[in-house]
């Protein structure tokens, strides 16, 4: 029995998100008739030509247009029930391109947006990064092992949000490998929510990263507060002298 209508939509629209991400837009060359204005109704057939409409409208207005679009429409033929898959799904796409880009920043800005608000969704709660973390842990959502990762993220997040760019508390070291800690928690949490996986590969395990973030730069876990001391990395890593 094939897929119905529905599924091969969900299917063919998961295809071309993961094509968006991963397609050199100088490769592409949009025909006329694929180039459909905003409003305009369009039918494609074929997976090739469902890529010929997105890349006309990569190549015309940029990824966040094609991307918003096709988040819609998986919304639309998944369910609301599944509208965190969809955006996790999409998060660790812009994840990885940030951290094939070198764009340390904003991978951590954008991870830490959203894990408040996808662990506010799972927890029925509306608190802050750090809290939510906490009762995220306490609830079981996640394993102490993700909320260690998403605590370490939250502080360099925080680091690189609150400080001039190149006058942080922490080292580059730590926020480049916090921003690889990115990828690894949100592939997690696919799994361990979802049971699902992507495209994207993670580049640490989870307990290589944490190993990295104890051992190599020093920070001590506190159980109670459920969290890393914010000041306790080894003074190579520290930069306020």
């Amino acid at each position: 029995m094939g897929l119905s209508k529905r599924e091969l939509y969900i299917e063919r629209l998961l295809e071309v998100l993961e094509w968006v991400y991963t397609v050199d837009p100088d490769t592409i060359e949009p025909e006329g008739e694929y180039e459909i204005e905003r409003g305009e109704s369009w039918r494609a057939d074929t997976l090739d030509e469902w890529k010929d409409v997105f890349g006309a409208d990569l190549k015309k207005r940029g990824r966040r247009s094609v991307i918003a679009n096709i988040t819609s429409y998986l919304v639309q033929f998944a369910g609301d029930e599944q509208d965190l898959l969809v955006f996790l799904l999409t998060e660790l796409s812009e994840t990885d391109l940030c951290l094939k880009q070198n764009h340390v920043t904003p991978a951590l800005m954008r991870t830490g947006s959203f894990l408040q608000q996808c662990f506010n969704e799972r927890t029925g709660c509306d608190k802050r990064l750090y809290n939510v973390i906490v009762e995220a842990e306490d609830s079981s959502e996640i394993t102490e092992s993700q909320a260690k990762l998403a605590q370490f993220i939250r502080l360099c997040r925080n680091d690189v949000g609150h400080n001039f760019s190149y006058d942080t508390e922490y080292g580059f070291k730590v926020h480049d490998h916090a921003a690889i800690c990115t990828v690894t928690l949100l592939n997690s949490l696919l799994a361990s929510w979802f049971d699902s996986q992507w495209y994207v590969q993670t580049r640490l395990s989870i307990e290589n990263c944490i190993r990295v973030i104890e051992n190599e730069f020093g920070f001590e876990w506190d159980s109670g507060e459920v969290t890393y001391v914010k000041y306790s990395l080894d003074s190579v890593y520290d930069n306020r002298g």
